[in-house]
This record gives structure tokens, C-alpha cells and sequence, in this order.
């Protein structure tokens, strides 16, 4: 699988510069989105790629509000210039990832703006490991995956399996946000760590993100991190007006399977005729492409579930068949 290149820490510092000062050529906000739209059809109508009809999320961009900052302006116009290809191919593959995130947001009552942070986080890419050693559509470290019930080990990643790390996801940003009672800090605690944002707090005496911003108070990443953010919900309330499109959300045609290990994928393929790559670029967080010892749930294609379920049942005892994602 590709990779996307440096993909938290390029989009994460591309705000940083213009922090405190405008850009030359700032983009206008959601509510300027016709003089944008005229504005781009004048200038660059050729790049546009606009759905028909074109979708948007308003919903999302309007569940968290958008602050007012040069570093955001700037963020969208990064997205909308150097990262249009990258940021595009994230917003189509997010459609894959959207009606369990959604899912997952609503149940924790959280803001369905938070559908759109592995945007800035992963590109939804289940496999990314970043360069401290986070990893998953989430990007967990190891310690924060286990403290939310994540399993790593040697054998098991489970910050690869989409279903368990949004679960997770959901209850760490819930915990921040009761921490900090104000989304821009919650979101620059998931990405600093929230020590370090108290003690930013604690050491400048300052109340809000944007004044750490301006202090440069916090790491470099995390200035960039909560603009990038926001420029990811701008373009969603108007993807077509910023150059962009957003798909449908996709069902999935993914159940799981409790089976017992040792087993290895290979053998549940054969066992219900199916194909072995499928079912490892379903079940990323089986690392060695085995089912440890103990019971687990897999993640299989909807249609051949109950046949799993039977076939390796009939093998090694009781299998049950779990509900869908």
C-alpha cells in the first residue's frame, strides 16, 4: 500500500508560518463561498472537479465551530494548491470509513465534525505508521491504544482494525474534550498529549489554543494540527466551491467472525474458498497474518460470514457469528 508522504507532519506544519500574519491572498470563510466560487470559475475553471450534484457536509462543519484565524486561511489554501491531489484522494477514501464513524460519533454523541480528523491524521490509511510510531486510520501510540483497550503486541495491532480504533478514537476525544471543555485544546491534546497542553496553559497563563498558537507555547506540529482541521471543514461544507468532491458513504460489506487461534488466515480461507489477500487486507491488525491463541473476532466479507462460521466451527467448536460493523 502507498503510504502518504510525511502525512501528519506535512499538513500539520503547513499553517505554522502565517500564523500571525495574513496570507497574501487569503481564502474567504464558508459564508464567502459564492464569491470564491466566481472567483475560481474566472481563474482556474479547468482544475475544478466538481460532483454532479455536488455533495457537501454542512452538518459536520456546523457541529464545531470555526474560529476566525490567518494559520485556517492558510491551511485551505495549502489544501486547495500543493495537497489538492493527496487531500482529495483522503475525502474520496473516507466514504469507505464514513457510515461506521458516523455511527461510532453519534453513539459517544460526539460532533460529526470528528469524521473528518483522520483527514489531517491518516488519510484513513488503516496501516500508517508515523515516525514516532503512531499508527492506524487513528494514529494511536502504543500506550494511549492499550489505556483505551486497544491490543498491541507481537501478534495483534488493533489500532489497524477500523471498528476497535474508531471505538477508541471516540472515547479518548470524548475524555479530552470533558478535560478541556473546548474542542481547539482537545484536539491539540490528542495530538501533544494533554500534559503537555496543561502545562502550556499552566506556564503562559493563556486560555484558549489560539494564544498558545501565538506563543509558540506548543510543539511546532500541534500549531499546524488544529488549522489543518478546521481547512478540512471548510472544504467539506463546500468541497465543490474549493476545487474538491466528497462521495457517498459506502455500506460495508464487512461482518466479523469469533474464531479461535492459533489460525492462521490462510487456513480460514481455504477452509470457506476465499481469497487470502482479501481477507489480510481485511484483517490489517494480524500482524503475522495468524489468529493468536485465545478467541477474536476477524473481520470477513458479509457474504461468506456464516460460511466462516460453519466451516471453521465444525473444525474447532463453537464459532459465533457477530454483528456487522
Amino acid at each position: 500500500m502507498k503510504v502518504a508522504r510525511f502525512w501528519v507532519p506535512a499538513l500539520a506544519l503547513c499553517a505554522v508560518g502565517c500564523a500571525s500574519a495574513p496570507p497574501p491572498q487569503p481564502v474567504p470563510h464558508v459564508k464567502d463561498s459564492e464569491e470564491l466560487r466566481t472567483a475560481l470559475e474566472t481563474a482556474t475553471l479547468s482544475t475544478l472537479v466538481v460532483a454532479e450534484p455536488p455533495k457537501v457536509d454542512v452538518q459536520a462543519a456546523a457541529s464545531i465551530p470555526i474560529p476566525e484565524h490567518p494559520s485556517i486561511r492558510s491551511a485551505v489554501i495549502y489544501f486547495t494548491t500543493e495537497l489538492k491531489s493527496d487531500i482529495q484522494q483522503s475525502l474520496l477514501r473516507s466514504a469507505q470509513y464514513r457510515t461506521l464513524i458516523d455511527r461510532v460519533l453519534d453513539e459517544a454523541k460526539l460532533p460529526k465534525a470528528l469524521a473528518y480528523l483522520p483527514v489531517i491524521e491518516s488519510a484513513y490509511l488503516q496501516t500508517l505508521t508515523s515516525r514516532a510510531g503512531a499508527r492506524g486510520m487513528w494514529q494511536f501510540m502504543p500506550e494511549t491504544a492499550r489505556e483505551y483497550g486497544l491490543r498491541v503486541d507481537w501478534w495483534v495491532d488493533e489500532r489497524a482494525d477500523p471498528d476497535l480504533s474508531t471505538r477508541a478514537a471516540a472515547a479518548y476525544l470524548k475524555d479530552l474534550y470533558r478535560e478541556f471543555q473546548d474542542w481547539p485544546l482537545a484536539l491539540a491534546a490528542y495530538n501533544a498529549g494533554p500534559r503537555r497542553i496543561h502545562q502550556a496553559l499552566e506556564e503562559t497563563h493563556s486560555s484558549t489554543f489560539w494564544d498558545l498558537l501565538e506563543l509558540a507555547a506548543i510543539p511546532r506540529e500541534t500549531r499546524g494540527y488544529v488549522p489543518t482541521f478546521f481547512a478540512s471543514l471548510i472544504i467539506a461544507s463546500d468541497p465543490a466551491g474549493y476545487g474538491f468532491r466528497l462521495s457517498d458513504p459506502v455500506e460495508s460489506d464487512v461482518r466479523r467472525v469469533e474464531v479461535e487461534g492459533p489460525l492462521s488466515l490462510r487456513a480460514v480461507a481455504k477452509a470457506a474458498g476465499l481469497d487470502e489477500t482479501m481477507l489480510r487486507d481485511l484483517n490489517p491488525m494480524l500482524l503475522r497474518g495468524k489468529v493468536p491463541r485465545g478467541r477474536m473476532t476477524i473481520r470477513v466479507p458479509s457474504a461468506y460470514a456464516e460460511k466462516v462460521a460453519r466451516a471453521l466451527g465444525s473444525r474447532r467448536g463453537d464459532h459465533i457469528l457477530s454483528g456487522g460493523m
